[in-house]
């Protein structure tokens, strides 16, 4: 380079790169002393979005079956029970329910994104202090740890890899066989110990993309082959249980979320309505000994039942605030319980799209909706429920009503009203409040909302320009968007997909133009503040980024993604102590944030810390070790500490996680070109040239355009000579 320019920025280019919680495996081994109920282990098997007449068992179904045949061995074998249900028909809140036995409206979790509170107690704690070894092995980021549920295990396992993705507004998943993976090495070093293991399987979830040879089997049936495909990672799961001879000493319980509308009500996926298309799950109980063989239970389950029967059957006492029943009697085939009123909700469409939550109670005959519009449904004579009779019988759903407020009243908990969100802002918790759910009353009285049965058209446009942008086809989806949002212009979340989309596109000014139109119009929730922040910091209107930013935090002090956008934006204007600080706190809310770890080893970089900084790139790709932008900044320390071996083999390491990586491509352009190397100096300057955004690397770009043209030129004169 030319000697008589002044630097305009640290010796090597780091990559800020915001986002992505991990957690370290195997983290503790938790305590050895015997379990009650004869050592009894328990393993617990969720998979995500499986609608239950989609399994085999149900020859009765009306679409054609999926093989499922390792599922149906544990229902042929055990306890099946044809009427269970979700209370939501949401991840992170029925998960929350499932292992709680607790409503949403006591433990708060109404939505992904939220927080479980610490003082609800989880089914693992219980198991814990009983002596059982715990650990958790989750599909996808619905549960990441930083949600809260990681309560209670000793390994929580939320190995996904690289979470750049969240950053790009789509889940972040792995498959069945990855979570197989991690979860039977784990056992293997364990299972003579007396163990609570959670399984979570996330692959029917949209999108539908079943690996090979499912998705040929299974062609124009995608959703149907994910569940066969995770059907056949249980298949092996259960054949190593029996091949380590733990089939005897553990019970399995297998269940779902949620199921998957899959069109019935002019519903694609899930999350919306309460209809049983989404909130039938299956449900199957197995042990060689406990449970009777081939039995089949019609009664019906909510998923809060399931904790305070896996304690009664362990003789363990229930939680002091399950709220579910236990059904260990009915499981071992005594009599039928009393009849009980199951709770229903979907309140996300208030938080994100200004539409009326709806709130519902269930019987074995009966289903009540509170809504704008409310409905009534005979299950018995109507299971699709197709056909609301409200208007012809006025006094059961009156009846119904009442018993839906009593239930409200009875276990709601004020305490929900103080749950830590992560997702949430404090104009939504006040929201809450002030439609009464603490104090008991419905929510679907609220009649300035519009209720989603009129909406759901609108719904399915937007998921139609998520569909096209995800599949680049960025135009159509700007166009979808633009009618989204003009059709209902307070629809919140359509904003940040749609600024998202102009972001993709290249045009950042519109991205910031929009999120800005919607804080104009009081459409702010602590995501879409945070992101119009980090817009304005890849804009390079940095201080006006940190202003955004540190109201994010201040709105929301569990927003772990504000404190590292934030952290990057002081950084880059100068202040490395307290981009220190604010990656340090992102780290602290989520303590395996390999994105944080890699930000705050470029701020120890930048102050010559060299050694600090190297320990932080360590941490990052033991989380994440395809994180690309760590393997760039480790280089850099150690080209720092003359270490250039070393720092050679970091930067090739980042370019082989990602050839696209600008910023390595410089480094190692550069120190080729101190080693005298030309050619392979060269090679990388000209790839960083490929690779660098003109926006974001103006200077950088001009500056390595004129050493090209010089080393091609001392290249071709040394070959003359």
């Amino acid at each position: 380079m030319k000697k008589s320019r002044t630097p305009r920025r640290l010796p090597f280019l780091l990559s800020f790169v915001c986002l992505t919680p991990l957690i370290l495996p195997f983290s503790g081994h938790g305590r050895t002393v015997p379990a009650p109920g004869g050592n009894l282990n328990l393993l617990v098997i969720t998979i995500d979005t499986l609608r239950a007449d989609h399994l085999g068992i149900y020859e009765d179904a009306n679409q054609p079956l999926v093989k499922t045949p390792n599922i149906d061995r544990l229902a042929e074998k055990g306890v099946w029970f044809r009427n269970a249900y979700s209370h939501v028909p949401l991840t992170l809140p029925s998960h929350c329910s499932l292992f709680s036995g607790t409503l949403p409206i006591f433990h708060g979790v109404r939505d992904n994104g939220y927080r479980l509170p610490s003082s609800t107690e989880t089914l693992a704690e219980i198991l814990k202090k009983s002596g059982y070894l715990t650990a958790a092995f989750v599909g996808a980021f619905p549960l990441d740890s930083r949600f809260g549920l990681d309560k209670g295990f000793d390994v929580y396992d939320d190995l996904y890899g690289s979470k750049n993705a969240i950053r790009d507004l789509t889940f972040v998943e792995r498959q069945a066989e990855d979570v197989n993976r991690n979860a039977l090495a784990w056992l293997a070093c364990h299972k003579d110990q007396t163990f609570f293991m959670w399984i979570h399987y996330f692959d029917p979830h949209a999108p539908y993309t079943p690996p090979p040879p499912f998705k040929e089997d299974y062609r124009g049936r995608e959703y149907d082959g994910e569940i066969a495909y995770t059907d056949a990672a249980i298949g092996s799961l259960m054949e190593k249980l029996a091949q380590w001879k733990l089939t005897d000493r553990t019970l399995v319980i297998l269940t779902a979320d949620h199921g998957e509308a899959l069109g019935e009500h002019q519903e694609t996926t899930h999350g919306i309505f309460i209809y049983d298309s989404t909130l039938s799950v299956p449900l199957i109980f197995f042990h060689p000994r406990l449970a009777p063989v081939r039995k089949t239970v019609s009664d019906p389950i909510g998923l809060i039942d399931i904790a305070p029967t896996i304690l009664e059957l362990m003789g363990l006492p229930k939680g002091g605030k399950m709220q579910g029943t236990s059904f260990k009697d009915l499981l071992l085939g005594g009599r039928s319980r009393p009849q009980p009123y199951g709770y229903i909700e979907s309140v996300a469409a208030m938080m994100d799209r200004n539409w009326a939550p709806l709130q519902g109670i269930r019987t074995a005959e009966w289903k009540y909706i509170e809504a704008p519009i409310p409905e009534l449904y005979d299950l018995k004579n109507d299971p699709q429920e197709t056909n609301n009779i409200i208007k012809k019988n006025p006094g059961q759903a009156q009846r119904l009503q009442e018993e839906l407020k009593n239930l409200i009243k009875r276990y709601s908990s004020p305490a929900a009203s103080r749950v830590l969100q992560t997702e949430r802002d404090k104009e939504t918790r006040d929201k809450l409040m002030s439609l009464g759910y603490i104090s008991g009353k419905a929510f679907g009285s609220d009649i300035n909302r519009p209720d989603p049965k009129t909406m759901i058209a609108l719904d399915n446009l937007f998921n139609e320009a998520i569909i096209a942008s995800e599949t680049g086809n960025l135009e159509r989806a700007g166009r979808l968007y633009q009618e989204v949002i003009q059709k209902q212009p307070n629809f919140i979340i359509g904003y940040e997909y749609a600024a998202y989309n102009d972001y993709k596109m290249g045009r950042l000014d519109e991205a910031v133009n929009l999120l800005k139109k919607a804080v104009d119009s009081d459409l702010t929730t602590t995501s879409l503040i945070s992101r119009l922040g980090l817009y304005l910091q890849e804009a390079g209107r940095v201080e006006e980024s940190i202003q955004i930013l540190e109201k994010a935090v201040a709105q929301d002090p569990s927003y772990t993604e504000a404190y590292n956008y934030l952290g990057a934006s002081y950084f880059k204007s100068g202040r490395a102590e307290k981009a220190v600080e604010s990656f340090k706190k992102a780290i602290q809310l989520d303590g395996d944030y390999a994105m944080a770890m890699n930000n705050l080893g470029n701020c120890f970089l930048a102050l010559k810390e060299y050694d600090l900084a190297i320990e932080e790139y360590k941490k990052a790709v033991a989380i994440d070790a395809g994180l690309a932008s760590a393997y760039n900044g480790w280089g850099a320390a150690c080209y720092r500490k003359g270490l250039t071996d070393e720092a050679l083999n970091h930067w090739d390491k980042s370019l082989q996680l990602d050839p696209r990586q600008p910023d390595t491509s410089y480094n190692l352009g550069r120190a080729h070109l101190r080693l005298g190397q030309k050619k392979e100096a060269l090679k990388f300057f000209e790839l960083f040239i490929q690779t660098a955004s003109p926006q974001k690397y103006a200077a950088d770009i001009e500056e390595v355009k004129g050493v090209i043209e010089r080393l091609k030129k001392e290249i071709g004169e040394n070959i003359i000579r």
